[in-house]
């Protein structure tokens, strides 16, 4: 017997889809993109991506699924932008592309938002 219809796809899967059409944008966009991949020679916490786009450090903690970021990686976010960064995790290809408008406005003198 054979079953008919789509697999449903792995929570990897799922991330690693969600990862590549955020470096596609962000490299679509003029980006620079590096992927972090976890592993005993990376600190644990980093984040997702890190970019530079516009001459500014970004940096992205993708999540799906309503998943939360981790304490670890929230004190790394905070560690980013105490730097002078933009950090923040993303649920959405939609939160990226809505980033790239405060960035815009950043790079037009105007101040963060907190």
């Amino acid at each position: 017997m054979r079953t008919t219809g789509t697999k449903k796809k792995s929570k990897s899967e799922l991330e690693a889809a969600f990862q590549k059409e955020a470096i596609d944008l962000i490299e679509s966009m003029g980006g620079y993109t590096i992927k972090i991949h976890v592993s005993s020679f990376q600190s644990q916490g980093e984040p997702d991506l890190v970019c530079c786009y516009k001459g500014l450090f970004v940096a992205f903690e993708l999540k799906i699924d309503g998943n939360k970021p981790s304490p670890l990686q929230l004190e790394k976010i905070e560690d980013i932008k105490r730097a002078g960064g933009i950090a923040l995790p993303v649920y959405s290809i939609n939160e990226i592309k809505e980033t790239r408008y405060e960035i815009s406005r950043l790079r037009q003198g105007g101040e963060p938002q907190e």
